[in-house]
């Protein structure tokens, strides 16, 4: 028996145990079968190069209306058993008090191919080395480090359920993280990723170029102080990417429910035209055919013109809210942790501001922020934590929110900055800026060209893909010293 044979034999056996369980509610029923490589290089050359394919399945069950979740290399009857076993029990062990009510009846069958035109398995594992270690080799800066991290992965994967729904979905997904750091200078790092396959091993140099170029740009920059106090900042496409970003997080349904979000859909954002859709680009690094609960992924606009239209919905919440819900249950790369309610690509519309126009008596540019951070220590213990896959537990973890607890406050340090004198770029800065999705509402400019910005982030310990489209926006904010 072939692998990916075995792999399909246990989601049967899977789906069979859960059917054949009482206590089971609904249960969800994936296979992966992944052809994976990776290689890193360091301003030492390469330091390591690898291949390897991997089986597992995945499990949600609901029982006693909340879900747990599990994962298993062991496609062993005995371990399939032991672990359909341990995901009710673990369903059953939450008491949890908002039950999830589960549409049963919907069921599908489908197949996606994936948008890859050549497979990251089509390239073998020496020619990726190369082509990983002469990009990092290339650049005019002269590094005091480097690491490059490739990654790619080609998945297989399948989904079953107990009401009968079955969909299969082929990934082929590949990212690169790359960090440079100059001599004497704060490091400049860059994320790339696609689900177009082996393509971004031909992209790959162009996109450490433009890294070293913004490098060398920042290097060549004097040094100055940052401003502070309130100050007209204008976000870079990839900084302005970054915060809407931080803005759909406080649309997620779950993140309402914790009490975190101050937001509802109807909700004036901002007078400006600004225009939020959660899309499905083909080939995008955030984009996906069909979520972890096998619902096709469709388009949804978050914010249309400074108006709060929708949220994302999982089809607990969706339910709860009375909405339908179009695919946001995001898997975490590898599968190893639960999937999220989490955006996949947003998209957001241009305005008709020049460059020239958004920088006149602005203070501050700022291309890219490094990690956010979120001020209230609730909000910050609750988002890095681990939590159920069962989001309507959300609801018991708001009813322990302490009333000292200020949530959506968020710190966005400037990674990449630059003071604006007479709407010219100056010296390089990196002051704190102090962000509330109220924020938004100060936005005077949006601007005509569009860039893409791709990344990784956690939400409750599972590492979430995400891709922002944006361009360029002016808007008003406190900034801080360097924290």
């Amino acid at each position: 028996m072939t692998d990916r044979e075995a792999v399909a034999d246990a989601v049967d056996e899977f789906v069979s145990l859960l059917d054949g369980d009482d206590r089971v509610a609904f249960g969800e029923v994936g296979g992966v079968y992944r052809d994976a490589s990776e290689v890193v290089v360091t301003e030492e050359g390469v330091r390591s190069a690898s291949e390897f394919t991997t089986t597992g399945v995945w499990c949600r069950a609901f029982a006693d209306g909340a879900a747990a979740y599990r994962f298993t290399t062991d496609l062993s009857e005995e371990a399939l058993a032991d672990v359909a076993d341990r995901v009710v029990a673990g369903s059953e062990g939450l008491a949890q008090s908002t039950p999830a009510r589960v549409d049963a009846e919907s069921t599908h069958r489908a197949v996606h191919e994936g948008w890859a035109a050549e497979s990251v398995t089509e390239r073998d594992l020496d020619e990726k080395r190369a082509i990983v270690r002469a990009a990092a080799a290339d650049t005019e800066t002269t590094p005091e480090r480097l690491r490059l991290y490739y990654s790619d992965e080609r998945s297989e994967v399948s989904l079953a359920t107990t009401a009968g729904s079955v969909v299969r979905s082929v990934v082929n997904r590949a990212d690169a993280d790359v960090t440079l750091v100059p001599p004497d200078e704060s490091k400049v790092r860059r994320h790339v990723g696609t689900a177009r396959g082996a393509r971004l091993l031909d992209e790959l140099p162009e996109a450490v170029d433009a890294l070293d170029r913004d490098a060398l740009e920042l290097a060549k920059a004097p040094d100055g102080d940052p401003p502070t106090g309130d100050a007209v900042v204008v976000l870079g496409p990839e900084a302005a990417g970054q915060l809407v970003h931080e803005l759909a997080g406080y649309l997620a349904a779950d993140i309402a429910a914790f009490g975190f979000s101050p937001l509802e859909p109807g909700d004036r954002l901002t007078d400006a035209p600004l225009t939020v859709d959660d899309v499905v680009e083909p080939g995008s690094w955030g984009s996906l055919p069909y979520d972890a609960e096998g619902r096709p992924t469709t388009p949804v606009r978050l914010v249309d013109r400074g108006r709060v239209e929708s949220f994302l919905y999982d089809t607990a919440m969706a339910a709860e809210a009375g909405q339908s819900p179009a695919g946001h249950v995001v898997p975490a790369i590898g599968f190893e942790q639960a999937p999220r309610i989490h955006h996949r690509h947003l998209r957001v519309r241009p305005g008709e501001a020049t460059v020239d126009e958004l920088l006149a008596d602005a203070d501050l540019y700022v291309r890219r922020f490094g990690p956010a951070y979120y001020r209230d220590r609730f909000e910050r213990t609750q988002r890095d934590g681990a939590m159920p896959p069962s989001t309507p537990y959300a609801h018991d973890v708001a009813d322990r929110i302490p009333d000292s607890a200020e949530p959506g406050r968020v710190a966005l340090p400037v990674a990449e900055g630059f003071r604006v004198e007479d709407g010219t770029l100056g010296a390089a800065v990196e002051p704190t800026l102090s962000w509330t999705p109220g924020t938004m509402a100060t936005i005077d400019g949006i601007g005509r060209a569009l860039r893409e910005v791709t990344g990784v982030t956690s939400k409750h310990k599972s590492r979430i893909p995400y891709a922002v489209t944006a361009p360029a926006m002016r808007l008003e904010a406190p900034l801080r010293g360097r924290e």
